[in-house]
């Protein structure tokens, strides 16, 4: 601690240029997003021979606003054979590939099958305003071919005709949100630190203090994410969710510090020691255990989420060691002092008052009962996962799939691979009707058709196996495979049947994972007990004293989220560990609180009510901190930031009520 007061500018300093150097790797970091990666260690595992790349294949699809005539066909024929003739482009599958469109003239066109009223194709729609281009793509492109590629979809137009394009499939998909992550991350790290900049003012008044502690949390942000870019060679684009988390655990350390400070000090150095044994004792259990709910997510085999809880984790400790040299820097040149402007001083002591008053019957009669529904609630809550569950329904991705799944059957690729067992060729037709009925369309059949569109040497060896390469629309993972498992179970007698593509490893990997994360939040709520356990001289009560109030708000905002149709999904699940480990520092500040001014004073309501009165102020400051860094979030074109957002700040506010009206009861009880 000496140590830390005595050499305080020079580590300021330090932490300055390492502010610099970072900045300068930023620049030429590189942004990973790469949606094998999740699946990767899983599938090489798993007995699912891969039949056909489809990872690489891209949807293509065009709105037109009138049905198209012999000149339309013939002008889009030359777009077709124009992106056919990329450098970067395989081949392409169309209606052009079809026998019953005949475009040789207007005349055979006018008698091809084309024309008839019962003509059907996976690839144009019976308006025929619609258009679908099943599109392979290179393998293996680098950053600069997909760039580059993707512009000329974007850019490629038709001879006097207007049309819209709808572009889907994970090449398109990666491209599309990377561009839109980097934009988001800067405006929404700007919009929290400017809501933040408010905030503080509200809180404090002190524009020294306010400078110094944004000035902090952008040291951390900048250093943080350098850091993942040193250790893993670049940055997880789930990291645009850190400097909102990073911006909550550095202003709420602030608020703490600064809390209840005497005018005059006599000798700094030792109010700077007074304030870190009294203070920053539970500042600094609250980062450990905040750390750790991030560090839980290492054990998932979820490759960006397992980067991003452990560079995190980093940050929030980092983060931690700024704010302590900042509020050291603050008492030495006396700007550590906060006052509160008049408004938001009502509104902070009407909640305390409010907290200490006695509650009528009938709200601790609605606490119950919102207890009781979120425990219901729990019961019927799913794990599913869809394509779109990264994406809002406003967001263009989602658009794009929808549109695919209305007109062309979906965007998701499955294989099945049939060895068969008898030479019943009606079995092979009776196959693929009822794949037909169950949602799937077949866009190639049998290893013969499928080599002309894909290169599949491999395919040589099943002479007697017959490939169906197919889509299905984003119905969900569930769904999905309640048909693959009805379609096994009815022809388990006629073929050994296998299934693949990258949609079944996507559904049947991220259920396994999207269970892992939730067990991950178990493993952080027990970790998390066992550290305070060993933190409050082995007093197990505190564990419970510390758990109930801070796993009830949670319950209660999937009781709220149930009314909105949740699921847990791969881009979810991790949601609640992080909620878990950002509102349970509320809890930890109060009960170090208590086992401090316990030492010294009897244990009465009292002693309580004083703790709700000086305490209570931080963490309904805090709480205001949580909602303003993330209210920016929530107008994130991601699901999963938005929901991480809107859950937190829910979770929040039924935490403030927990711990400021519920908690010192809990300790009143059961602490004899």
């Amino acid at each position: 601690m000496r140590f830390l007061w005595n050499n305080k500018i020079k580590l300021l300093l330090t932490t300055f240029i390492l502010f610099i150097a970072s900045i300068y790797q930023l620049l030429n970091a590189k942004i990973f997003f790469d949606t094998e990666r999740i699946i990767d260690d899983i599938a090489k595992e798993s007995q699912i021979s891969k039949i056909a790349d489809d990872e690489n294949l891209i949807f293509f699809g065009l709105s037109f606003e009138k049905t198209l005539n012999y000149n339309d066909l013939t002008k889009i024929q030359k777009l077709n054979n124009k992106i056919k003739n990329h450098p970067n482009i395989n081949n392409i599958k169309s209606i052009f590939d079809e026998k019953a469109l005949n475009l040789n003239s207007k005349k055979d066109y006018q008698n091809s099958k084309f024309n008839n009223d019962n003509f059907s194709s996976n690839f144009i729609n019976s308006e025929k305003d619609k258009l679908f281009l099943l599109i392979e793509a290179e393998k293996n492109l680098d950053p600069n071919s997909i760039e580059i590629l993707m512009k000329y979809l974007y850019e490629i137009n038709i001879s006097k005709i207007d049309f819209e394009r709808f572009i889907s499939g994970r090449i398109a998909s990666e491209y599309y949100i990377k561009g839109k992550v980097i934009k988001e991350f800067i405006v929404l790290t700007l919009l929290s630190a400017l809501l933040c900049c408010f905030l503080l003012y509200f809180l404090t008044t002190n524009i020294k203090l306010i400078f110094m502690i944004i000035t902090s949390v952008i040291f951390s942000i900048v250093i943080t994410i350098t850091f993942s870019s040193i250790v893993y060679g670049g940055i997880e684009m789930i990291m645009i969710i850190s400097p909102a988390i990073l911006f909550i655990v550095c202003i709420s350390d602030a608020m703490h510090f600064t809390t209840n400070q005497k005018k005059y000090i006599e000798n700094k150095y030792l109010f700077f020691k007074d304030r870190i044994n009294k203070i920053g004792k539970a500042i600094l259990l609250t980062s450990i255990t905040t750390s750790i709910s991030f560090l839980t997510f290492l054990f998932n085999d979820v490759i960006p989420i397992a980067r991003f809880g452990l560079i995190t984790a980093f940050g929030i400790l980092l983060t931690l060691l700024i704010v302590t040299i900042v509020y050291a820097i603050a008492i030495e040149y006396n700007f550590n002092q906060s006052k509160q402007v008049n408004l938001f001083k009502k509104i902070t002591n009407t909640i305390i008052h409010f907290s200490l008053q006695k509650k009528s019957n009938f709200f601790h009669f609605s606490m119950i009962s919102l207890f009781v529904c979120g425990i219901y609630s729990l019961t019927q809550l799913k794990i599913d996962n869809y394509l779109t569950d990264e994406v809002n329904e406003n967001s263009k991705m989602f658009k794009e799939v929808q549109f695919f799944d209305k007109f062309f059957g979906g965007i998701k690729p499955i294989q099945f691979k049939l060895s068969k067992t008898s030479d019943n060729e009606d079995l092979i037709k009776n196959f693929k009707e009822d794949l037909i009925k169950e949602g799937f369309t077949v866009d190639l059949t049998n290893y013969k058709i499928a080599s002309k569109f894909i290169n599949l040497p491999i395919l040589k060896q099943f002479s007697n196996d017959y490939i169906f390469i197919c889509r299905i629309g984003d119905i969900g993972s569930r769904k999905t495979k309640e048909k693959i498992e009805y379609l096994k179970s009815k022809y388990s007698s006629d073929f050994k049947i296998e299934i693949s593509g990258i949609g079944y490893l996507f559904d049947t990997t991220s259920h396994a994972l999207t269970k892992q994360l939730i067990i991950g939040l178990i493993i952080a709520i027990c970790s998390i007990g066992i550290i305070f356990y060993f933190l409050t001289r082995f007093n197990y009560k505190y564990i419970f004293i510390s758990m109930i109030p801070n796993i009830v708000p949670i319950v209660f905002s999937l009781g709220v989220l149930q009314f909105f149709n949740f699921y847990f999904s791969l881009s979810n699940a991790f949601i609640f560990t992080i909620v878990f480990g950002l509102i349970v520092d509320d809890s930890i500040h109060i009960i170090s609180a208590y086992i401090r001014r316990k030492k010294n004073q009897s244990k009465d309501n009292l002693l309580l009510n004083d703790i709700v009165k000086t305490t209570g102020k931080a963490i309904v400051k805090t709480t205001f901190v949580v909602i303003c860094c993330l209210l920016p979030l929530l107008l994130s074109e991601f699901q999963s930031i938005s929901q991480l957002a809107s859950i937190t700040i829910i979770s929040a506010c039924f935490a403030v009520v927990f711990d400021l009206i519920y908690l010192p009861k809990f300790i009143n009880k059961y602490d004899n």
